[in-house]
């Protein structure tokens, strides 16, 4: 039998997710990339892999351009300067919608469950 482990169906792989998943995140307050990858990376979205940075990073930028974070840099004291990310209005409406969207998702599944 072959191994599944990274296939598909283990759902571990759903890029499509990716942007709800960071859309919540930032609904819990701003954050800068390296905390939003240690939150992201407890989604069982990712499973046991780290999720990738570049893809991340792209998909911020990408919804960016779109309106829904923005960003601004962020220079402590000691330690570099970070990009600090966080919700504008579109995006606070892109997540409301996205709950809906994942709700009806859940019911599509549910009757998909029932029937296997």
């Amino acid at each position: 039998m072959q191994d599944l482990k990274n296939c598909a169906c283990s759902g571990k792989s759903l890029p499509r997710l990716l942007r709800p998943a960071i859309l919540s995140t930032l609904a819990k307050g701003g954050s800068h990339g390296y905390a939003m990858m240690e939150e992201l990376r407890c989604l069982s979205v990712v499973g046991d892999r780290v999720p990738d940075h570049a893809g991340v990073y792209r998909m911020l930028q990408v919804m960016e351009k779109e309106g829904l974070v923005a960003s601004d840099w962020k220079c402590p004291e000691s330690g570099p300067a970070k990009r600090h990310y966080h919700l504008t209005a579109r995006g606070r409406a892109c997540l409301q919608r996205w709950k809906r969207t994942l709700g009806e998702y859940r019911h599509t599944i549910d009757m998909l469950l029932k029937s296997l």
